[in-house]
Order: C-alpha cells, then sequence, then structure tokens
C-alpha cells in the first residue's frame, strides 16, 4: 500500500515551504556570514571593501561620506581595501594603509580616486605614490616611501586579505555590517540602497 493522500500532502507541503524558504534567503540583499568576524569602535562596524582602482568604488565614495556623517556614532566606518591578486591593487592598498599610519587619510583619500579616475594618472611603484602623497599631504616622500614598505603596513595588507576571503567578497564595493553580513550591491538596488539596508541593519544590531 502507498502513502495516504494526507502524508503527500504534509509532505508536499513541507517540501512548498522549504522551497519558499530558500526563496527569500536568496532574494535577501545580504548575505550572513558562516563565521561572525570581530569588529571595532563602539559604533555598529560598517566595513566597505574597495580599490582606489574600482570606478564603481569612485562614484560611491561621495556617497559613502555622506551617509558616514548622516549616522553619526551610531555607525563605525571602516575601510577595507581589497587586492583580488592583483599587484596594481596591492600596490593601492598598500597607499591607503600607509596615508592612515602617517595620519594623512582626509588629504589623499578622496585626491588618490581624483588623481585616477579624473585626471588619468598611474601609480606602478610605491615611489609613484609616495611623490603623490609629498604633492598633496603635509609629508615628505620618504616618510611616505617608508610608510608604504614598512612592517605595519605588510601586517595590514595580509589581514585586509583575510578579511576579504572570510567576507567571500564577490566584488567592490562591498559593504559588511557588524561583522556578520555582507550586502549584495545588486540585491540591494544600486549604492544607494547598499546603504539604506546597510542603515536597517545597523538599526537591528543597535535594538531599534
Amino acid at each position: 500500500m502507498g502513502p495516504s493522500p494526507l502524508i503527500l500532502c504534509r509532505v508536499l507541503a513541507g517540501l512548498l515551504f522549504l522551497m519558499g524558504t530558500m526563496a527569500m534567503a536568496q532574494n535577501q540583499p545580504y548575505r550572513v556570514l558562516e563565521t561572525p568576524q570581530s569588529t571595532q569602535g563602539e559604533g555598529v562596524e560598517v566595513r566597505e571593501f574597495f580599490s582606489y582602482a574600482c570606478s564603481h568604488c569612485f562614484n560611491f565614495e561621495p556617497q559613502l561620506a555622506a551617509w558616514t556623517e548622516q549616522m553619526g556614532e551610531r555607525a563605525e566606518v571602516v575601510h577595507t581595501p581589497v587586492t583580488f591578486g592583483r599587484d596594481s591593487w596591492a600596490l593601492l592598498a598598500r597607499a591607503y594603509y600607509a596615508a592612515q599610519a602617517l595620519e594623512i587619510l582626509e588629504q589623499t583619500h578622496s585626491a588618490l580616486f581624483q588623481a585616477i579616475h579624473v585626471d588619468g594618472q598611474t601609480f606602478s611603484e610605491p615611489r609613484d605614490v609616495a611623490r603623490f602623497y609629498a604633492r598633496v599631504a603635509d609629508v615628505s616622500e620618504m616618510d611616505a616611501l617608508n610608510a608604504m614598505n614598512s612592517f605595519s603596513v605588510n601586517a595590514q595588507i595580509n589581514r585586509a586579505e583575510r578579511l576579504t576571503n572570510a567576507y567571500q567578497v564577490p566584488g567592490t564595493p562591498s559593504v559588511g555590517v557588524a561583522g556578520k553580513y555582507l550586502i549584495d550591491v545588486r540585491a540591494a538596488g544600486g549604492q544607494q540602497g547598499m546603504l539604506e539596508v546597510a542603515e536597517q541593519l545597523v538599526a537591528e544590531e543597535r535594538g531599534g
């Protein structure tokens, strides 16, 4: 004797529920990390994965800056430059951490984006970045070059690569929240949508 119609209906209902749940998960504008990552700061951490070489990141940068100011102490925005195994991107990641170490990011961050995507400048080696920093910031070329090649910058590059892998970052820009979520820019409906989802997740993490 085969299974009763009642049992078949229950099995079918269970399968439909499971398929619906999977579809909802696939349609979420973010992915939950398998292994939560440690975070920093007093606010909810919002981590941007970016590269100075990325034109989408160049377009996203002013939006993120405005959003960061709007969020205030609710969010702790941190930037993680990715390399994706490319030497040219690794050089620019090194440039970010060198500027951070020299405390000149406010002078260099937007300026480096502008130099690459508006002025068409190319940076092939650390000395190119050091010369640029000496021109746009209050730092000597030698100090900038030493920072580019420092042990601490090497360590930060390695940590950035580990984080990129841990978050399984598919492309740039991407945004992680609270060490738990990675927002899908396409599922979020674009860069502005990604920030709206980030704000929602920040509110949830803060209990609001």
